[in-house]
Formats: C-alpha cells, structure tokens, sequence
C-alpha cells in the first residue's frame, strides 16, 4: 500500500481524503498549507502527493515547484485537487507540471482509484492481493449509485474493493494495480465494457473478466464471451448474496489461472 500525502487548508476536505484512503489501506499523511506540506514530503517521502491549488501563503504551484526542485522529490507525483473550474483551468494546471487534476467536491466512490492510478505500478508477477491474502475487485460503472450499492454489497467479504467511474479509468487503474476480478458495465462513455475488457484481457490475461449489465441486446457481449474476452456476463439487478458467490468462483479461477 502506498503513502499519500494530502496538502489541504480545509479540515474536513483532509480528513474526508485521509477517511477514504485508510479505509482503501493507505497511509495518508496530511499538512495544512504549503509550507508544511514541502515539510512533510521532505521528512516521509510519499509515494503521492494530492496538493490543493489555493492554499495559505505558499500556493500549491510554488509547492510543486519547491518539490520538483529537489532531487529527492523530483519523481513524486503530484496531483492537483481543486475547485477551479473556468475555461482552461485544467490545462493551466497540466502545463504547469502537476501530474494530474482532481476536480472538487471530490467523488468519494471514485476518488481512491483516481488517485491510485498515478502510483508506481506493480512489478511484474506481482500477486492480485493485498497483505493478508485479499484479493483486489475492481468494479466499473459510469453510475455512482451503482459502484456504492455494489461495494456495499461486498462489505465484509475478504476483498479488496477499488472503483472506477470509466472505461479509461478502469485501463489506467489496471497498470498501477494488480487486480484479481474485474466486475465491468457495457453501456458507458467513452470506452465500452466490452472495449475495456478487450484490452484487460491482452494485458493482464490472468485477470477474471465479468460484465454485469442491465441491457436487453447482448449481442456484443455474447461475442466477447465467445472470443474469450469475457469470462461471463451477469444480469442486473443482482443480489448480494450471488454477487459474493460469483466473487467467490471468479477469486478461485482467477487462483487457478495465475498457478498455472
């Protein structure tokens, strides 16, 4: 698990960020303004560093430039969480060298996995667990509701729940994680299920592939099961108790395919 530094003036943004970064099995460390910020990234080298543009005296770009600046924390990424929201304010921050741009309110089933994309990825042959033998999850749906209800409905199961909220997303958290199951929408913005599961599967082939739609034409979903894309589709709604048991088959094949 990683540590991530999160630079933030208002107190309930930073303890809202450290919450769910702990709950995911991070160590969040927090620092109230810039100065103290530089500080602590100095002192306990994070793997992250999720910085608030706006912050008392020094801002969050001189920060970044403070960090940048010193050999040590050159290689860190820094991600900037803020509420500008003008035309070109996201390009104003990539240009000035921020890794990446988390717009606020933050979205709590989204804002882990957003982060956890721009940690160093695995090395290779890496297992699909987290210590203590839990088996990472990766739910995509485009629909917030739907990621909460499903995670809830894993509360309490021996896995690892990440989220994420596209297609893009979900391809990006996959390099940074190794994930034992992915649990993926077909109708989505952008990359479709089926689309994502395509690259997953030429990727990471030993990662389960499940798609759990809503939908009534499946043809390219029965295509995908048939080329291999897919390892199997389910139907929503579907209720907690065959959610885990499907869990529960997918975490034992994909045991299987990794062993051989």
């Amino acid at each position: 698990m990683a540590r991530i530094l999160i630079i933030e003036d208002n107190p309930a943004n930073a303890e809202l960020m450290a919450f769910l970064l702990t709950a995911y099995g991070h160590t969040a460390l927090t620092a109230p303004d810039g100065e103290q910020g530089v500080a602590a990234a100095r002192a306990e080298r994070p793997d992250l560093v999720a910085c608030d543009v706006h912050l008392p005296g020094m801002s969050g770009f001189d920060v970044l430039a403070r960090m940048r600046a010193e050999p040590a924390l050159a290689a860190v990424p820094v991600l900037a969480v803020t509420a500008l929201a003008m035309a070109g304010d996201r390009e104003k921050v990539l240009r000035a060298g921020f890794d990446g741009y988390i717009s606020k309110p933050i979205e709590p089933d989204s804002f882990v996995a957003e982060l956890e994309a721009f940690l160093a990825p695995a090395a290779p042959g890496a297992p699909m667990s987290v210590p203590g033998g839990q088996a990472t999850i990766l739910l995509v749906d485009d629909d917030p509701f739907m990621l909460a209800v499903l995670g809830d409905m894993l509360e309490g199961e021996p896995y690892r729940v990440l989220s994420a909220g596209s297609g893009e997303q979900a391809l990006a958290l996959l390099e940074r994680e190794p994930v034992a199951v992915i649990l993926c929408d077909q109708s989505m913005p952008g990359l479709s299920g089926t689309e994502v599961l395509a690259q997953a599967a030429q990727r990471h082939p030993h990662t389960v592939r499940l798609m759990l739609t809503g939908q009534q034409d499946l043809a390219e979903i029965e295509a995908a099961l048939r080329a291999g894309v897919a390892d199997a589709h389910y139907a929503k709604p579907v209720s907690a108790a065959s959610l885990r048991e499907r869990m529960r088959e997918a975490t034992a094949l994909q045991r299987s395919r990794a062993a051989a």
